[in-house]
């Protein structure tokens, strides 16, 4: 699935001009992106022992809102705490989309693994990047930053990985294919799509596939719309908090991206910790 998707993405990379790439990948974005972690009150109640509805919603609200204001008064320090806590999130996900490891270094290796994979992003669209970057905290970043940034993360990967090896052998092959699919995809296409390829089809849908089983302890065609039901209305609020945010800042195009990724850390931030409960090997 992961292969075939971004294989097809590619390929359409080459088919279609970047505008219509950027409206498909806005729409995948919005769509999976936003869902998959639109249920996380649901996967809350399923790890906590003692649960009250209102209590954690308020906490959850908090949480988003004031990650929000984070990026909005303090964006440089907001930005770092988003990227950091993202690599951790994504190579946790990563390197537990086959097997669940138990291991008290493993943590350290799914956020260089994770951080391996935004200096790879970063890396290879370092124009559109810097420009994100400076839009957001006015600081401009040299490209030797984000080479640095891909090697020094790249190389204490792989040296994790050989300490790990007797943990992660069993799929050590196919994440280094993986890893080299994603190379090629960054390297071919250009930010906003290879981000939608990356968000979309490699972390979003296997992660809905995942908290499905999680929470009805299956994951067929039921149990799925089920998901999406108990989604839907968290999902429909999100939408219309970044449409009102929108609607805030339209006077102000040149930043609707940074925006837009501002409030994907937001929503991000909170989302992180949950996922990381139910990732714990049993």
């Amino acid at each position: 699935m992961i292969i075939f998707s971004t294989l097809i993405c590619v390929i359409l990379s080459f088919t279609f001009k970047d505008f219509y790439l950027n409206i498909l990948a806005f729409s995948g974005i919005l769509t999976f992106g936003i869902i998959h972690g639109a249920n996380d009150l649901l996967l809350i109640k399923e790890v906590s022992k003692t649960y009250n509805f209102k209590l954690q919603l308020l906490y959850y609200v908090i949480m988003v809102g004031g990650f929000f204001l984070f990026f909005y008064y303090i964006p440089i320090l907001a930005l770092i705490t988003f990227v950091l806590l993202s690599s951790y999130h994504f190579g946790e996900h990563q390197w537990t989309l086959f097997d669940k490891i138990e291991n008290s270094f493993i943590k350290t290796f799914y956020f260089f693994y994770g951080l391996t994979i935004f200096s790879l992003l970063f890396y290879f669209n370092i124009e559109e990047v810097s420009e994100i970057i400076f839009d957001i905290t006015t600081i401009q970043l040299s490209e030797n930053f984000f080479f640095y940034l891909l090697v020094t993360s790249s190389l204490i990967s792989f040296i994790s990985s050989l300490l790990l090896y007797s943990k992660i052998k069993n799929q050590f092959i196919t994440q280094i294919i993986l890893l080299t699919l994603l190379v090629l995809t960054f390297k071919t296409c250009g930010l906003i799509w290879s981000f939608a390829i990356y968000f979309v089809f490699w972390h979003s849908i296997p992660s809905i596939k995942e908290q499905t089983i999680f929470i009805f302890g299956k994951a067929e065609k039921e149990s799925i719309k089920n998901y999406f039901k108990k989604a839907f209305l968290y999902w429909l609020l999100s939408i219309v908090v970044l449409l009102l945010t929108y609607y805030l800042f339209k006077s102000n195009q040149d930043k609707l991206i940074s925006i837009f990724f501002s409030f994907l850390a937001a929503i991000t931030f909170p989302h992180t910790f949950v996922v990381s409960k139910i990732k714990k090997p049993s």
